[in-house]
């Protein structure tokens, strides 16, 4: 390969590590008060890069067509995907709100934290039910504490841990319990909502983006077929030189509108880590930064 083709192969790889560094750091960076590390899972995008990079290459292009084909798969998955972190999102938030809202009801009527979770569970559809079915169950046989743990293991949402750790203080003897679960109520509603707004307005316009680019590819490639010598120079040194630029320019463009919109799609599920045991020491503070405030009441007797 000449020094033009290395350059070319370094840009593309260049453009490639920026697409796909993670916005919230790499695996291995620290997170404050994080236990644990999430596991590793291989980005959508490499697939989709790899297959785009391996077709250039069987139909005999340069190393420079598969780094532009690479960058431009690598931006239409990342769009794709917005649309599903963000569907997956709505199902989650929605799931929580009717969970804590049905939880909220029986929270005045249930005799303990478990009999509310049971009566519940039951009442609730999606991923979020079988998570509380499974906390209703796990609450019979392992106890409430560690069934709420596994509920928030369960459920990739910041409402549903502070739910979870509300259950497993009231268990405990914790008072206001009806009242506190009320006010997680009402965020988790207006969690829902925002992510309804958000999926409405942003993500599902993303796939538009992903068309964008591969109606350039196809304009890119069908003047190539209709003009010979036109087709020819694209097939070239220098043809290929100019697309792997376009694609850098586009990937560039492209990130300043996919990185926040993945930012914002994986916020609930990949937020800071919650501590993996629910904390035993509430005390009244301001609740959330909308400017609400609750305060949850310490056991009868005092501190344990």
């Amino acid at each position: 390969m000449t020094a033009s083709g290395w350059i070319i192969v370094a840009g593309g790889a260049a453009a490639l590590t920026l697409m796909l560094w993670p916005t919230g750091g790499t695996r291995l960076s620290l997170r404050a008060g994080a236990k644990h590390r999430r596991r590793a899972g291989i980005p959508a995008e490499l697939p989709a890069a790899a297959a785009a990079g391996a077709a250039m290459i069987i139909l005999g292009l340069a190393a420079g067509h598969a780094v532009a084909a690479a960058i431009c798969a690598v931006v239409c998955t990342s769009a794709v995907k917005v649309l599903v972190m963000s569907r997956r999102r709505v199902a989650v938030a929605e799931g929580v709100a009717r969970f804590a809202s049905v939880l909220a009801n029986q929270a005045s009527v249930a005799v303990t934290a478990a009999d509310a979770v049971a009566r519940a569970a039951p009442l609730v559809s999606g991923t979020v039910g079988e998570a509380a079915t499974a906390m209703a169950a796990d609450c019979e046989s392992v106890g409430v504490d560690i069934a709420a743990e596994r509920f928030a293991a369960r459920v990739p949402s910041a409402v549903a841990g502070s739910l979870a750790d509300l259950i497993a203080i009231s268990a405990e003897g914790g008072g206001r319990w009806a009242e506190t679960v009320t006010v997680i109520e009402a965020e988790a509603s207006q969690t829902a909502a925002t992510a309804r707004l958000f999926h409405a307005r942003v993500a599902v316009a993303m796939p538009t983006l992903a068309l964008v680019v591969l109606l350039g590819a196809a304009l890119v490639a069908g003047a190539g077929q209709v003009a010979t010598d036109v087709g020819e120079w694209l097939a070239g040194g220098q043809g290929a030189a100019l697309l792997v630029a376009g694609a850098v320019a586009m990937a560039a463009l492209s990130a300043r509108v996919l990185l926040p919109a993945q930012a914002i799609s994986r916020q609930d599920g990949t937020g800071a880590a919650r501590s993996s045991r629910p904390d035993r020491s509430w005390r009244p503070t301001a609740a959330r930064t909308q400017g609400r405030e609750s305060a949850t009441a310490q056991p009868p007797g005092g501190t344990r």
